[in-house]
């Protein structure tokens, strides 16, 4: 049990790109001590002004020696709780939660095997299959061998889809199967994808906070902006309350019987009228900033929770949160046009960049300094 809000807090993945987000959202309340560990001397959390303890390491023993570094990290700051913000530093911790019982504490985490489900799409359909939780028709591409056999399972449109991975990246549509066959006859057996008929609607997603299949606090995002890149991160959601939706992931999460957090991604399919699970992302995701404004500070939660403290009460605030190049276009369309309402916004990323600009600036310039040197 801890004392009021006065504890130390341990990030062991600082490189990630979701620790910064994670960071800032623990920043918010007072008489947190947060501490940094990075395995990059360069990390972007480095530069924020809410680091203020940043430890880096240099190891090239896998993660054995990243597994030392963190026991190593609670052992010198003595950290209250350990709260890790990807998902490989999560995957690691799942398998060696034993390690950190008699000197720290760990946020809530799923089982290991629970975790492999969650980050794997094929997996997580079968899964979804055999439990009955709504799912779009799934197939796992082995070989253009079997193509003939396994097509008649699914329906066209399609997605092509890296049973690991997020944020869109590798997702391919087509429209019908000749086309999908050209492109795997092009592209030669490859043996982690999945084949996934594609959802007429809407991307409605979830970011839960578990204990053992109970969801402690919550929060549910509709998409009403896409974002750049197709199948990508959205530019603006709306965080609000949808039943249908809701009851969804809570049968996921009883059926998982789910610890730890996760961000649920969904799909409302119009033609069956009914939410559908997509994928999971056990790790924080890139709107927690946005979940923090809707009413749920989840770092914040994760930590009094592992540590036996009373959570908050959660009052949902419906927001609409976008990212920082659509409240500059929003911004700059009301700027010109006085009369301009079709669009607005509540809050973006760009109020946290405004209060703690250094990360930004530095990853503009090392992006620069890299394809400058890409290009020589």
């Amino acid at each position: 049990m801890i004392s009021g809000d006065s504890f130390s807090v341990l990030i062991p993945d600082g490189e990630s790109p979701q620790a910064l987000g994670v960071l800032r959202c623990l920043s918010q309340i007072k008489n947190i001590k947060i501490y940094i560990l990075s395995n990059k001397s360069l990390s972007l959390t480095r530069f924020s002004r809410y680091s203020k303890h940043f430890i880096s390491y240099k190891t090239d023993k896998g993660n054995e020696g990243r597994l030392n570094e963190i026991l190593s990290a609670v052992n010198k700051t003595k950290a209250d709780v350990v709260l890790p913000a990807d998902a490989n530093t999560i995957g690691l911790l799942t398998e060696h939660c034993s390690l950190f019982s008699k000197i720290t504490s760990l946020v809530f985490l799923p089982h290991p095997e629970t975790f492999k489900i969650a980050s794997n799409k094929w997996l997580l359909a079968k899964w979804a299959k055999e439990n009955q939780v709504p799912c779009p028709p799934t197939i796992l591409y082995q070989t253009k061998n079997n193509l003939k056999e396994i097509l008649p399972a699914i329906t066209f449109p399609v997605l092509i889809k890296p049973a690991i991975g997020s944020n869109g990246k590798g997702i391919k549509y087509f429209s019908d199967a000749e086309s999908l066959k050209s492109f795997l006859n092009k592209n030669g057996d490859t043996r982690d994808l999945i084949i996934q008929s594609f959802i007429t609607g809407y991307d409605i997603d979830c970011s839960v906070l578990c204990r053992e299949g109970e969801i402690l606090a919550y929060t549910i995002q509709k998409t009403f902006r896409e974002g750049a890149r197709r199948f990508g991160v959205a530019a603006g959601v709306d965080f609000l309350y949808d039943d249908s939706t809701y009851k969804v992931v809570k049968d996921i999460i009883q059926k998982l019987n789910w610890s730890g957090i996760v961000h649920i991604d969904l799909r409302y399919d119009e033609k069956d009228q009914q939410v559908k699970v997509i994928e999971m992302n056990p790790r924080y995701w890139g709107s927690v900033i946005g979940s923090l404004h809707a009413g749920v500070n989840f770092p914040y939660m994760a930590c009094l929770a592992a540590l036996g403290g009373d959570l908050p009460k959660v009052i949902h605030q419906p927001t609409r949160f976008v990212n920082n190049s659509l409240a500059i276009q929003i911004m700059l369309k009301r700027f010109f046009h006085k009369n301009y309402t079709d669009l607005y916004f509540d809050h973006s990323k760009m109020e946290f960049l405004l209060k703690d600009p250094l990360p930004k600036v530095v990853e503009i310039c090392s992006g620069s300094y890299s394809r400058f040197i890409h290009k020589r």
